[in-house]
């Protein structure tokens, strides 16, 4: 009777197994509603929930790390830290003429460790994308411990670090950023000269110090990341461009600068050298999503390349059906690569399950949809909606 023993065991053993993989799913189920709820309270224009995700000590101790951050601004910073921290985190955002709402496009948790990407929409189809890293604090109460922030290409710790070394720069603590320590006193002056320029938001003075720099310093990420964001301030288009020439020259693969190259490209109309960096964010991310999706469709339809547009269109799609956006560019794609049967899919989700009411009329004043207005199977398949109605 070994043979059933054996088999009793494996059975016990597989039901023990089941039920602790139930026990798991059920945690994961309960931590990602509760991150969720922290988003939603950054979508109803309250931070609360998300200041008290993270733990001040904890998050202090990763800002303060080995960085010479002066004394005063130390303690500042810690007496200041609940109003300080919103401040920096609604800072990270790119400009918007809308609100900006974040969704949960990712989750997983294993032991005591997480991790969610957060996509953050503003106007003008800019994103940002944040990646959380997650804990358990007392009683399994969810943790924010940090987060990689792909907009303002950095961990978050990592960037207020920085901006509060540059508060009250001191050559020391200004050297300690950079990568190069082999630098002579003179250029470390400079440098501490030209984080002061940051800190007060000047220009004009940045760039008078910029262009006195050698080359090695103009490739330190912190700078590069500094002028471009001084150079977006000034608007000026020559900077901009020279900025992000160096930023895709060096760090060609660093998916942390690829939605500042894509702001770029896509108005220059560099529009495969968009694409690309949509894959290298998406390979950093470790994922595909509807809008990075559509914004590579876009770039392809700009190009006139129907075929790529429609396959990046309907990938859009296949990883977020629930995001409008998806069936909007898989419409347009296939109506631009005339097939008008296959935008008629499009068409059914975007009326049945997104609530729009697309008639002739208002395909017509969509300069990319009128054509399929009048074409015969847009016609066939009203007509048979339009009947069962």
């Amino acid at each position: 009777m070994k043979w059933f023993q054996q088999l009793a065991a494996a059975a016990a053993f597989f039901v023990i197994l089941s039920c602790a993989s139930a026990l798991a799913d059920a945690e994961t189920d309960r931590l990602r509603a509760e991150f969720q709820d922290i988003v939603q309270g950054l979508n109803d224009d309250s931070f609360d929930k998300f200041r008290r995700a993270i733990v001040q000590k904890d998050m202090l101790a990763r800002i303060f790390a080995d960085r010479l951050i002066d004394t005063e601004v130390k303690k500042s910073i810690t007496k200041t830290f609940a109003t300080s921290i919103q401040q920096m985190f609604i800072s990270s955002f790119p400009k918007s003429k809308k609100e900006i709402l974040g969704t949960l496009i990712d989750f997983g948790f294993q032991g005591s460790e997480g991790r969610a990407i957060v996509r953050y929409v503003a106007s003008g189809y800019r994103y940002s994308y944040h990646v959380y890293e997650l804990g358990l604090g007392p009683n399994g109460r969810l943790v924010i411990r940090d987060w990689i922030d792909y907009y303002e290409g950095g961990r978050f710790s990592d960037n207020a670090g920085e901006a509060l070394v540059m508060a009250m720069p001191s050559k020391p603590a200004s050297r300690n950023l950079l990568t190069n320590k082999s630098l002579g006193d003179g250029d470390i002056f400079q440098v501490v000269e030209l984080f002061k320029a940051v800190r007060d938001n000047k220009p004009d003075r940045f760039f008078q110090i910029y262009d006195g720099l050698k080359e090695v310093l103009l490739k330190e990420k912190v700078i590069v990341l500094a002028s471009l964001r001084l150079a977006s301030i000034a608007g000026d288009k020559a900077r901009i461009g020279h900025a992000v020439r160096i930023m895709a020259e060096t760090y060609p693969d660093d998916p942390l600068y690829s939605l500042k190259l894509v702001e770029f490209y896509i108005p220059s109309r560099q529009y495969q050298e968009a694409i690309d960096a949509l894959a290298v964010l998406q390979n950093g991310l470790g994922l595909k999503d509807g809008a990075t999706e559509s914004l590579k469709a876009s770039a392809a339809l700009a190009m006139g390349n129907t075929a790529d547009a429609e396959q990046y269109a309907l990938q859009a799609t296949v990883v977020e059906p629930s995001l409008e956006l998806s069936w909007w560019s898989l419409l347009r794609a296939r109506t631009r690569a005339e097939n008008y049967s296959g935008a008629t899919e499009a068409l059914a989700h975007l009326e049945d399950d997104f609530g729009h009411t697309l008639d002739p009329a208002k395909l017509g004043r969509d300069r990319f949809l009128k054509e399929l207005a009048d074409k015969q199977e847009y016609l066939d398949w009203r007509a048979a909606r339009e009947q069962d109605e």
